[in-house]
């Protein structure tokens, strides 16, 4: 078991975690396929637990005792979270307000988004102009509610947060007085999620990043072959449960979405800490190198790759003349986009990070 000292090590010392960056690369990958990609198989596989996996991914590195108390917590968590939040909202907000001016399209209103931004809901058409951004504030919230519960007992924070969760269904379900959906900062979902950040800590604390590494790395073929079994009861449940979406809080049913989420998340570590203990990886071959570097600016392409899939989903659409909605139903098209959406979106991250780096200097 890794204590919090050895943990607060790993994660405060600068020290980067291989599969973590990997997990948090493919996890973009899936959440960027599954906004180009509109329907079909694919869809409902990789929603089943792509945002899942980040809130799991987000709990394994949580440590309590970095911090000297809530106000120090809370300055950190404003910082690297709600500022980047609104500069970006603000930012994407400016640049659809531009093209739907440019394009004649049809906009109720241009100001409204804007406002949207501090009401922060994926849900009911709110944020239109860069709907992924729920997940920042949803996340801020998780982190705040959890950080009053990571000193309790174990078993009692995974009884807690599933408890939270049933709740959240059952309000989502079967309150009528009002649409629950729409809740500010996305509270319903920090409520369905939570369970994926709890336990994704605590098995950190019971096992360790490092420990979890070498059992996997003497135990390659049994985790090759985990990973597998996982993944086509993940396709099996995804398909009898449908396309889910945690954003807009419709779960289907969750005697389904649960276990397949969890079976996602487990199968994505089991395959990502399989890459990380390749000669490749030990070597950081070039293309090894690409994909953690893409996941150590997961945020940014989160931020940035919806406006992008948008305006590319319509040049394609323009391209083939089927439009912009039948590119998301076409496998061809949308692998089209989908690259393109990609390649344009790590353009996108390193002019954000010379911006940065140049600002620093």
């Amino acid at each position: 078991m890794m204590s919090d000292k050895q943990l607060q090590n790993v994660v405060e010392k600068g020290k980067r975690l291989d599969y973590n960056d990997l997990a948090k690369s493919l996890g973009m990958l899936a959440i960027i396929w599954g906004h180009v990609r509109l329907s079909g198989w694919s869809n409902a596989f990789v929603y089943a637990w792509h945002i899942p996996l980040f809130f799991f991914l987000s709990g394994m590195v949580f440590n309590k005792n970095r911090y000297a108390d809530f106000k120090a917590f809370l300055a950190k968590k404003i910082k690297s979270l709600l500022v980047p939040y609104v500069i970006f909202s603000v930012l994407t907000w400016g640049i659809w307000a531009v093209f739907a001016c440019l394009s004649h399209s049809d906009v109720d209103s241009y100001w409204k988004p804007l406002a949207q931004t501090f009401i922060a809901q994926g849900s009911g058409g709110f944020l239109v102009h860069n709907v992924p951004l729920w997940f920042v504030t949803c996340l801020f919230v998780m982190e705040i509610v959890y950080y009053f519960m990571a000193d309790w007992n174990k078993v009692l924070i995974v009884i807690a947060t599933f408890m939270l969760a049933a709740v959240g269904y059952c309000l989502i379900r079967y309150v009528k007085v009002f649409d629950v959906t729409l809740l500010p900062w996305n509270l319903e979902v920090v409520c369905l999620g939570i369970p994926f950040y709890s336990v994704g800590n605590i098995v950190v604390r019971e096992w360790g990043h490092h420990q979890m590494q070498e059992w996997v790395n003497r135990h390659r073929c049994a985790s090759l072959l985990v990973s597998l079994v996982l993944a086509s009861l993940v396709l099996i449940g995804s398909r009898c449960n449908g396309s889910i979406s945690f954003g807009h809080a419709d779960i289907h049913n969750p005697l389904i979405t649960y276990p397949c989420a969890f079976a996602g998340v487990a199968m994505m570590l089991l395959f990502c800490m399989l890459l990380a203990g390749t000669k490749a990886c030990v070597k950081n071959t070039w293309w090894m190198c690409c994909l953690k570097w893409f996941g150590r600016n997961s945020f940014t392409a989160m931020a940035i790759h919806n406006p992008i899939k948008g305006l590319v989903c319509i040049i394609v659409g323009l391209i083939f003349g089927c439009g912009s909605m039948a590119v998301s139903q076409n496998v061809a098209y949308s692998m089209v986009a989908f690259l393109v959406t990609l390649a344009v979106t790590v353009v996108g991250i390193m002019a954000v990070n010379w911006v940065t780096a140049f600002k620093r200097n």
